[in-house]
């Protein structure tokens, strides 16, 4: 009985330092590459509100003993746009391989939209299930374009008998400058459904007029998938190079970018 227990507390030994000679090392290795870290803000047509605030690019690229990774991106302009990726990696000779997941989850709300000739919008709401709507209360804001630099009215609006908010246009102030409507519902104890009702592209610039006639659906139980992200490099002379990222294909809609990465990265000493 001694000699079996000596061997699970050698395997468990082996087992806790595996990650530690992947790659030959005890702490954490780093390549770095700064160049886009750091610049002034530039006006661009094709950045919001015309303005580039941080390069997504990664920065760092960190190699754990433990078999783990973190990608970082740090802009020099605010902590707060600072954001960072983490998994696990494994080495095969000169090449690196590096593995990390996320969810993506069906649309919690869906809206149609048409137009009459009526001076008002009529906002209707179902569940995708036929649910009651027991709440009968919902959280309504207007969204105007932002150069219009005007506040967004918060209005609690009750449901009538059939489950429709109606408002005329004469009660919208500056509606020649309304961009989205913003609702909030809570559908249940736990669950709150927001959204931005709008045909727009952008929530905050105005590119027509917003669709009388809405139709809300909230989707009960979302459905969910997971994505499977392989990033492979080389390593080469101290130098690492990005050679292809992909990721498993959804049956939802993905909208997450490719995680963008400097040409190389340099082994800091």
């Amino acid at each position: 009985m001694t000699k079996y227990f000596q061997f699970i507390a050698t395997l468990l030994l082996i087992l806790a330092t595996a990650g530690q000679t992947i790659y030959g090392q005890t702490k954490t290795i780093t390549f770095r590459n700064n160049l886009n870290a750091y610049y002034s803000e530039t006006r661009s047509k094709d950045t919001l509100f015309g303005f580039r605030f941080f390069e997504p690019r990664i920065n760092e690229i960190a190699l754990n003993p433990d078999a783990t990774f973190e990608f970082w991106s740090r802009p020099n302009v605010s902590c707060f746009t600072w954001h960072s990726y983490k998994g696990t990696w494994k080495k095969n000779k000169d090449t690196l391989f590096f593995y990390d997941d996320y969810q993506v989850e069906e649309n919690d709300i869906k809206a149609t939209y048409k137009r009459d000739i009526k001076k008002e919008f009529e906002i209707t709401f179902k569940t995708d299930k036929g649910s009651i709507l027991k709440n009968k209360n919902i959280k309504i804001e207007y969204e105007y374009d932002y150069d219009a630099h005007i506040d967004s009215p918060e209005i609690i609006f009750s449901l009538d008998a059939n489950n429709s908010v109606v408002i005329s246009y004469k009660d919208i102030p500056n509606l020649d400058k309304l961009a989205a409507i913003r609702i909030e519902y809570l559908l249940n104890y736990t669950e709150k459904r927001y959204n931005y009702l709008t045909e727009n592209k952008t929530i905050n610039r105005k590119q027509g007029d917003v669709p009388n006639i809405i139709e809300v659906e909230f989707v009960e139980r979302p459905k969910k998938e997971i994505v499977y992200r392989t990033i492979r490099a080389v390593v080469k002379n101290n130098t690492l190079r990005i050679v292809s990222n992909s990721r498993t294909k959804t049956i939802l809609p993905d909208y997450y970018r490719d995680i963008e990465f400097e040409d190389s990265y340099s082994l800091s000493k």
